[in-house]
């Protein structure tokens, strides 16, 4: 008669729990590679695209202090560029200088 052979059962087992166990540490690595690289494109994303309602009141603030516009039509108010009114202040102090100082001698 022929003899029947049997199943290495032990053998078997620590194929299969050593299968499971890799299976389940490449899962959870493949899970962290993926939300590792969702986070970084989503840090990508917020340093390359500007905020765009900073940048327009930055835009505005530029246009309000580079160019003449009226502040107040009715009383004939102006605003002008800053350079522009720096520029006058310095020569009105440079006017007023001289006489400020000699009458402190």
């Amino acid at each position: 008669m022929a003899q029947r052979e049997q199943a290495n059962v032990p053998l078997l087992l620590t194929i299969g729990g050593v299968s499971g166990f890799l299976i389940i540490v490449l899962a959870i690595g493949i899970q962290a590679w993926f939300l590792r690289e969702v986070q970084r494109e989503v840090a990508q994303k917020w340093d390359t695209t500007p905020l765009q309602p900073i940048t327009d009141i930055k835009r505005q603030q530029e246009t309000n202090i580079s160019t003449f516009r009226w502040v107040d039509k009715d009383k004939k108010r102006v605003a002008i560029p800053i350079d522009d009114a720096m520029r006058i202040i310095a020569q009105q102090n440079q006017a007023t200088a001289p006489a400020t100082q000699q009458a402190q001698k």
